[in-house]
Parts: structure tokens; sequence; C-alpha cells
């Protein structure tokens, strides 16, 4: 812990997430800096079975309870009820579990957008070799009017699912998606979200989205441990999505199946008793010592601040739109693969992330974030510069 005392709320949260003192922390697209009491917690109940064993009286219910809590915790951060809340391993499971439980009959469509990760299109891949489906693709625009007639463009009888990102990776975009879940109940469609690069990025109400099921990841702008996620599925959706994966508990003496009443029956696998302790207490710690409506404008200021800087340099394109953005920037350095921009800035002090996924935009990516300062992203757009200027002599 730094000597220097601490005098601003800013720094109090700074000092628990030890990662922030090594590097300019950039990179919550990838991995969010884990704050110590999530360590602690897991730490905690890993002493706890060292000393005690892992079967202990009253073991199984507490497993259970900690479980519960993660959901709790998250219905009461993204306006949803804990019941709607299953937990995962990662976004892309989420995303697995929604698809895979529908019941998809050959030449049913999926309409899905031209930058996704390919942890929504694999599975989109793998529903088409498997079941026939049809994905169609739109492109992105950044006019909303422009975006929802083409989406609404490929609506046709067959048409089941509308499958894309809140935000979307490769150019940092926020898409329109409360305007998106709307035009989907006009025509009687789900839609389903890939929210790894949103969940802890933006302003999240999940019932006034009207959103059928949104997949986040736990890793990423929510600081968790690797290994954690969230699968929200609307209650009244509940008979449209079936479990793929059967478990421990989840039936009778005789083999008769019975699904829990809550989105807990989505549930795939076991999870590891001190990951959820960190995951739980990562997230009580960002709603109840961070707050989320700080953080969320925190993100908004200052990525519009580091947009707005890259704009005034020679050589630098700036990929994310001014008008759709939070705090993920996408930009690229003429003549420089993004690769060797992120290997220069970590050279810097600034640690980002890059894209290189065909057919998507191939960018250098920032994640700015509350816990950045105004001078550390300052500092980043300054280090863009010279590195653009050094390009531009080479």
């Amino acid at each position: 812990m730094s000597a220097t005392v601490a005098t601003s709320k800013l720094d109090i949260l700074r000092e628990q997430m030890p990662a922030l003192q090594a590097t300019g922390y950039f990179n919550a697209g990838t991995f969010g800096p884990m704050p110590l009491v999530g360590v602690e917690a897991a730490q905690s109940l890993l002493l706890s079975d060292l000393e005690l064993g892992r079967i202990s009286p009253g073991g199984y219910e507490r497993a259970g309870a900690r479980n519960r809590s993660v959901s709790e915790i998250a219905a009461s951060m993204f306006g949803a009820d804990a019941r709607e809340f299953a937990l995962t391993h990662s976004a892309g499971e989420g995303l697995n579990i929604a698809l895979m439980g529908i019941d998809w009959s050959a030449g049913d469509e999926v309409i899905t957008t031209a930058e996704e990760h390919p942890g929504l299109l694999n599975p989109l891949a793998l529903l088409a070799r498997r079941y026939g489906i049809v994905n169609r693709v739109v492109p992105v625009s950044h006019d909303v009017s422009e975006f929802l007639d083409s989406i609404e463009g490929k609506i046709t009888a067959s048409t089941r699912v509308i499958a894309l990102s809140h935000v979307l990776w490769s150019t940092g975009t926020v898409v329109p998606l409360r305007d998106v879940c709307e035009l989907a109940r006009q025509h009687d469609l789900m839609v389903i979200v890939d929210a790894a690069q949103s969940a802890g990025q933006v302003p999240l109400n999940l019932h006034d989205l009207g959103v059928d099921a949104y997949a986040m990841a736990g890793q990423k702008w929510l600081c968790g441990p690797e290994g954690t996620g969230l699968l929200y599925v609307r209650y009244d959706r509940f008979a449209d999505i079936s479990p793929t994966y059967a478990r421990y508990g989840q039936a009778d003496m005789t083999g008769y199946f019975l699904p829990p009443p809550t989105a807990h029956r989505f549930e795939s696998g076991e999870f590891t008793g001190p990951v959820i302790a960190a995951q739980a207490a990562t997230l009580a710690w960002l709603r109840d010592e961070v707050g989320m409506d700080w953080a969320y404008a925190r993100i908004i200021d200052l990525g519009a601040l580091f947009r707005n800087l890259l704009t005034g340099i020679s050589g630098v394109d700036v990929v994310t739109p001014a008008n759709a953005m939070a705090g993920m920037v996408n930009f690229n350095i003429a003549d420089m693969h993004p690769r060797q921009v992120a290997d220069a800035l970590y050279d810097r002090g600034y640690t980002i992330r890059y894209v290189e996924y065909a057919p998507c935009v191939v960018s250098a990516r920032a994640s700015v974030s509350w816990w950045n300062s105004e001078a550390e992203v300052r500092g980043l757009a300054d280090a863009v510069a010279e590195i653009a200027a050094g390009a531009g002599n080479g």
C-alpha cells in the first residue's frame, strides 16, 4: 500500500487495486484489475478448506448461499430479479447456454452484426451446422435509424432471434439496445446479448431494456477472477429456453429431472467456491464502495476525454464513434500494426489491448475506466502522440 495518505475517493479505491501501481491500466476489455477484497475472500475460503477440510457441517448450504448471493447482488446492480440470474464461467458460456436452449428447426434465422466477437459467432456457426439455422449479418451503422432499418430489412417469417453485443469489442460502439429490443417485440423475436464489454462499463437496467438473455463476463469491467460470469434470462422467457445441462441436485430419487424454479436451472457444471467468494465480494464492493452511478459517469467522461485527445494527434485514426461510446476507445496509428502500438505503449508504462480478428475492424483498444485518473488519461494520449510521431518519421 502506498505511504501517501489517501485524500479522495479515487485515491482510496485505487489503493484497493494494487495492479494500478504497476502500470497505467487501460485493459478492462480483457481483464479488469482485481480488488483486495476479492482476493481476501478467496484466500479466506481456501484457508478454511485447508484447516477444516472441504466437507464440513453446513458446507453445501454455505456454498448454495454463496452462489445465491452473487445473483442477489447482481440483481441489485443491474435492475432485475435475483431469480433471473444464473452463474456461468464466462460470457461465452452464457451465450452458449441461451442459444443452445432454444428449440431450433432447420431454416430458422438469426440476425447478428458484422462486428461480433467469436464468443457469439462460434455458437451461431455451431447452430448452423447442427440444426441448419441461417445467420443473417447486418453492417453496424452509427446512425440509429439506419442501423434499425438494416435489422428490420433482414427480418423474415423465419427469423427467431436477434443476437448481438451491447458494446462492440472491435470498435467500442455502444449499440442502441433498447431500440433493438423494441423492434424485436414488434416482431415477436428474442434478443440475446453478448454483454462481455457492457456489464460494468455502461449504465444498465435489464428490465427497462427489455432484453431476453444477457450474458456477462465477470473478469472484465466487473473486476472479478477468471472463470466467472452471469447469465440473465427474463423470467417469462424460461419456457422458451430449456436447460442444456443436468447436474447434481436437479433430479429426485427416481431420476426425474426437476429444474429449479430460478435461472439456476441454466447453470452448467459446478463452481469453485473461492472463485465465487471472490466474485461476490468484488460485486458487493463495486456496488457499495465504488458506486455504479459514480463509476459510469467517470467512464463516460474519461472515455470522451481520451477520444478527444486522440483526434488532435497527427497520424491517429479513431475508430470509436463519438456519438455512441462509453469508455472503450479503438484507434489506429498510421504505418503501425495495432500489436506494435500495444507493445510500444506497454514499454512506456501503459497496458492496452489490440483487436485482430477478421472480418472485424483491426485496431488498438484502450479501455478507459473509473479507476483511471485524468493525469493517466492525458499521459496515455501523450504516449500515443509520441509513438505516432516516431512512426511518421520511420
